[in-house]
């Protein structure tokens, strides 16, 4: 190996990410849409195989592309030039296919074998309304299947950080499977960050997040209604200071309010990024994630960090979709 890639690798941190992995399917629809099929407009639906069939027929060809949350917050950071592993399932049919394919193109390795006993690939329909807000339905399909065993044994040595999906801890295995995630992400010295996901991700599974939280979780990243959801504070600066109490960095985020960061030292407040459109707000959150984790990977202060992962959501939000292309289905 040329020196110069040993050195690469050896000053290049890299981030970890266990979650969900889907593939969205994004359509724009009239305001009324998600209403007609009893949906909450801007929430996360978990659907069965046949309601989320119904959902793809009603809808028509969408967008498709590389979905869930943390996989979109690693596949931004191999958008910046970092390395990163993903740690979830998908099933051996052609939206998996789209997921590892995407994945590999950004240089990000999935260690997981495919599902094999005729589970589909998890996907998700997302509505987006004109307001720019994403009602999503998600079959979580593949995604259950993952068990501490489907796990790789070790983690690349440069990984700083492992990213936890609040949204994981929905599949069966979720807690066993997270906490052995943490156990590999120990064996390398990375740090612990967890997302949230949504409040209503946060209300089914508050004791598993909460355990993390008081436990091995360094880094907490979430937006106000998550962090009012986890805490209980009614107000952002209450919900901040909650979480500080049990992690070392918290960022909170605010949408077009910015975000409220501290690590360990005074409150930093980062104003969002203009953006001269508000095209869609899919995956602004994973995207700022991506952001502020590679930021405090390389060493960054939670200032630049969250002034980086402002800069990554802005441009999110100036397009369609979480990510910067989709392919027509």
């Amino acid at each position: 190996m040329p020196p110069r890639h040993q050195h690469m690798s050896k000053s290049q941190p890299q981030i970890a990410g266990i979650g969900n992995p889907l593939v969205d399917v994004l359509a724009s629809v009239g305001p009324d849409a998600p209403g007609k099929h009893g949906l909450t407009v801007g929430e996360m639906h978990l659907v069965d195989a046949a309601t989320a069939k119904a959902l793809y027929a009603d809808i028509g060809p969408g967008i498709q592309q590389s979905g869930g949350s943390v996989a979109n917050t690693i596949a931004h950071v191999g958008d910046m030039g970092l390395k990163g592993t993903f740690l979830g399932k998908v099933a051996g049919d052609d939206l998996g296919g789209v997921f590892r394919r995407d994945m590999a193109a950004l240089g990000i390795d999935v260690p997981v074998p495919d599902q094999a006993d005729g589970t589909a690939t998890g996907h998700c329909v997302v509505m987006v309304t004109p307001d720019g807000e994403r009602t999503m339905s998600t079959y979580l399909g593949a995604c259950e299947c993952l068990a501490p065993d489907d796990l790789p044994e070790t983690l690349p040595s440069e990984t700083a950080i492992l990213l936890v999906e609040g949204y994981h801890f929905d599949t069966p295995h979720g807690a066993a499977n997270v906490a052995r995630a943490v156990e590999l992400a120990r064996g390398v010295g990375a740090r612990i960050a967890l997302t949230p996901s949504d409040a209503a991700c946060v209300d089914r599974q508050r004791a598993a997040m909460l355990a993390l939280i008081e436990g091995e979780c360094d880094i907490l990243i979430g937006n106000e209604l998550e962090l009012a959801a986890l805490s209980g504070a009614q107000d952002p600066m209450s919900a901040l200071h909650w979480a500080l109490d049990h992690v070392r960095t918290v960022a909170l985020t605010r949408s077009e309010n910015g975000a409220l960061l501290a690590d360990g030292g005074p409150v930093v407040e980062v104003a969002a990024q203009p953006v001269p459109k508000v095209v869609d707000t899919t995956g602004a959150g994973d995207a700022f994630a991506a952001g502020f984790l590679s930021a405090l990977a390389l060493g960054k202060d939670v200032a630049e960090a969250g002034r980086a992962g402002a800069s990554l959501a802005a441009r999110v939000i100036g397009h369609f979709g979480a990510r910067e292309a989709g392919t027509a289905a």
